[in-house]
């Protein structure tokens, strides 16, 4: 089984992979207080990613001493600031959304209360499952939507994953996929175990 550390650095690295680029930047590796040798090491990781370099991305962010608070830390800005903006949405406050998304790429990219209506209809379509939609005006205003929760609902989730899934956090799916890309089998199942979580073993099974 891997090391705590590995397991770390897997859950650190799945906050890059999960769209959170497109709507905080590397912004929110600052509030959450991260020096800049840390805040390098997310972008490097992000890009080696991208690469397909999934354990050369571990690596880097352990390197640079990504650990357990850093990790909290992380998780406490994102939450912080995506609370802000959906409060902001929900109450259709384009001043409090400009607070919220200060110093982001998407204020940049929703810099007008027009665009702000365009971006709160988006924000509703995604809601009511008409993903297609909400994508045809986020492209239009230059965003890259974030990926689609998975592991809701019963039996298969919205990506189709088993039941089982459901029970993960989605730091723990987000986790669980990078270890999977990286075909790490050991971290698979010592993330699978730190959840709780008991995996079927069926023969040609697929998730």
């Amino acid at each position: 089984m891997k090391s705590k550390p590995f397991l770390i650095a897997i859950a650190a690295f799945a906050v890059t992979a999960t769209g959170v680029q497109a709507y905080q930047g590397t912004q929110i590796l600052e509030r959450a207080g991260l020096n800049d040798e840390q805040i390098e090491a997310f972008e490097a990781a992000r890009e080696l990613k991208e690469a397909g370099k999934y354990k050369a991305a571990r690596d880097t962010l352990l390197e640079a001493g990504v650990n357990e608070d850093v990790i909290k830390s992380v998780h406490k800005a994102l939450h912080e600031q995506r609370d802000a903006i959906h409060d902001a949405v929900m109450a259709e406050d384009y001043e409090a959304f400009k607070e919220a998304v200060a110093g982001t790429p998407l204020q940049e990219a929703v810099d007008s209360e027009d665009d702000f209506k365009r971006f709160i209809t988006a924000h509703d379509l995604r809601e009511a499952g008409k993903w297609n939609e909400a994508k045809v005006i986020l492209d239009d205003l230059g965003i890259e939507p974030p990926q689609r929760m998975s592991g809701m609902g019963r039996g298969k989730g919205m990506m189709g994953r088993p039941d089982f899934l459901s029970d993960l956090t989605k730091e723990q799916r987000d986790a669980l996929e990078v270890a999977k890309k990286a075909n790490d089998k050991e971290a698979v199942k010592a993330i699978l175990k730190e959840a709780g979580v008991e995996r079927p073993q069926h023969k040609g099974m697929h998730w």
